[in-house]
């Protein structure tokens, strides 16, 4: 029997560019993974660990540094504010940036409910870059439940008309908020089950609007990008070997916009591999592929969208260097881009990041 180590992970986008396209990525397919970094891994590999080594409170701060580049029309920085053809993908931009992670949470007496607020704690494959106030309720047939709020913290940022042309885009915000049910071992498999359901609304929203393209109301109807996102995730562990595990996943997506021409399904495929280098050093690989296919013909550009995802992420951690008890120092690198029979829409992003974790 494969029973896997909780890991406690948290996860962000590297740099303000990088987070713009990364959004705009959750808005339309809804992966939630796209350019994370890891946190820290305090469990070996190879026993299910319980929610905490003991009862209370527990305080997780992770400080980073990363650099990253992105190509992207959805990248809502000044230099990206003009666009002089929609059939470009936007230019390509670099940058270097600073973030701080954190988590809280709280274990009972039982050590088989906690309280948590920040990162979810999940495996180090399938990150989750906004924070979460939940519970997780361990049962006796080591069915771990989880049941999370995504609250609205905080707002990301879009084009109100992405479609404008060599003229100065204006930003409008971006608000969501969701929640997370998920499975951990269910029935005592290494089996892992979760559904999201998230909500994004976009404040100002004029896709569409400018008079150069000269749309109908009805044609600018099928540009809204308000929408409803249902999220359904199945992963399966396998141990290949001691301190060697592979955990593929499945993730289908439905983005349920207002907007037919905005409407889609989502199907990805990970392959996950977790290695255990040592004790103190965890390195951990994935690749990932999907496929979005959109509703409706698009107005704008008179086709129906169809976008392929592919994506490649590494992650290594090394426990207490030199022997500073409680640290994790951590190191990301990660490469993704969006290929679309639309030219506006492809997307390529990367990023690679270091950070150093304490435990409180």
């Amino acid at each position: 029997m494969v029973r896997l180590a909780k890991s406690t992970i948290t996860s962000t986008p590297v740099l303000p560019t990088v987070s713009t396209a990364v959004s705009t990525t959750v808005q339309r397919h809804s992966r939630w993974k796209t350019l994370t970094i890891g946190a820290l891994l305090l469990a070996p590999t190879g026993a299910y660990a319980d929610l905490a080594q003991e009862p209370g409170f527990d305080f997780i701060l992770n400080l980073n540094v990363g650099v990253g580049e992105v190509t992207s029309q959805q990248n809502t920085s000044k230099d990206n504010a003009r666009t002089a053809s929609l059939q470009s993908n936007g230019k390509r931009e670099s940058g270097l940036s600073a973030f701080v992670l954190g988590r809280l949470s709280y274990t009972l007496s039982n050590n088989k409910t906690q309280f948590f607020f920040g990162n979810s704690e999940d495996d180090v494959v399938l990150g989750d870059f906004k924070a979460e106030l939940g519970v997780s309720q361990e049962f006796d047939d080591g069915t771990v439940f989880t049941l999370a709020y995504i609250p609205l913290l905080a707002k990301t940022q879009a084009w109100r008309d992405p479609f404008l042309v060599n003229q100065k885009r204006r930003k409008t915000d971006v608000t969501s908020q969701g929640l997370r049910m998920r499975f951990d071992n269910l029935f005592d498999l290494p089996l892992k089950l979760q559904y999201t359901w998230a909500q994004a609304k976009y404040d100002n929203e004029r896709s569409g609007h400018n008079k150069q393209l000269d749309l109908s109301r009805e044609q600018q109807a099928l540009l809204v990008r308000d929408s409803h996102l249902h999220q359904a995730y199945i992963e399966y562990a396998f141990e290949l070997s001691e301190g060697l595990v592979i955990q593929p996943g499945l993730t289908y997506t439905l983005g349920d916009a207002k907007g037919k021409a905005m409407k889609y399904d989502y199907i990805e495929m990970q392959l996950p591999l977790l290695t255990l280098i040592n004790e103190r050093s965890h390195l951990t690989t994935s690749v990932f592929a999907g496929q979005a296919n959109y509703d409706a013909r698009h107005p704008v550009f008179d086709k129906v969208r169809k976008d392929n995802s592919l994506g490649v992420f590494a992650f290594y951690s090394y426990r207490a260097p030199f022997d500073w008890q409680n640290t994790t120092f951590t190191a990301m690198a990660t490469y993704n881009e969006v290929d679309s029979n639309i030219n506006f829409y492809d997307e390529q992003g990367m990023a690679a990041s270091i950070g150093l974790a304490y435990a409180f």
